[in-house]
């Protein structure tokens, strides 16, 4: 039994005359590929068809720019919620808006693509309902900040020692503060 539900677009067609669920699939598939022309004018078409298809084709390109490009360009999202709040300042009667449709989607199909979140987010998805994977508490985690850590006698030091750890580490990072406050805790014995 499926939970999902019936994908409204499949009962609209765009100004002309296209199934609105085949461009708005047409439209990332051609993103994904890079076919920057066509990705226009599917967009295009989905802009001149209604104030709701347009709406839909900014939040799909939101997506987009997370689903299928991701760390590809890691600044991606952030560039299409600009170009969408730029664009949400224009009446619907401005021709502007399309030019923002049309960056967006020239800008997607020019970056590296990396589908690697939209890929683990379904493996979390399907691991935890079988059952195969559930997240875990690592010792280093039970710190001074958890009642579990505080319990076990685990203070400052043990937090600047284990807690704070990172990785991957910037390559030659200034280690000037951390080390006077391991300094600190020295003289003050902890």
């Amino acid at each position: 039994m499926t939970t999902q539900t019936r994908d409204p677009w499949v009962d609209v067609k765009t100004y002309h005359g296209l199934p609105a669920d085949q461009v708005i699939s047409a439209l990332q598939k051609e993103i994904r590929r890079g076919h920057t022309e066509n990705a226009v004018l599917l967009a295009y078409e989905m802009v001149i068809t209604s104030p709701a298809l347009e709406d839909y084709l900014w939040k799909r390109l939101l997506v987009i720019s997370v689903e299928d490009v991701g760390l590809g360009e890691p600044l991606a999202a952030i560039m299409l919620n600009s170009l969408y709040q730029m664009v949400c300042t224009f009446d619907r009667s401005m021709g502007e808006r399309k030019l923002f449709a049309v960056h967006a989607v020239r800008y997607l199909c020019g970056c590296t693509k990396d589908r690697t979140s939209d890929e683990m987010v379904n493996w979390v998805i399907q691991a935890v309902a079988a059952g195969t994977a559930r997240p875990e508490i690592p010792d280093y985690a039970l710190d001074m900040h958890t009642a579990a850590g505080k319990a076990a006698g685990r203070g400052k030091r043990h937090f600047w020692e284990e807690g704070a750890k990172l990785s991957p580490e910037l390559p030659d990072r200034n280690l000037t503060y951390r080390q006077r406050v391991l300094d600190l805790l020295d003289q003050k014995g902890g």
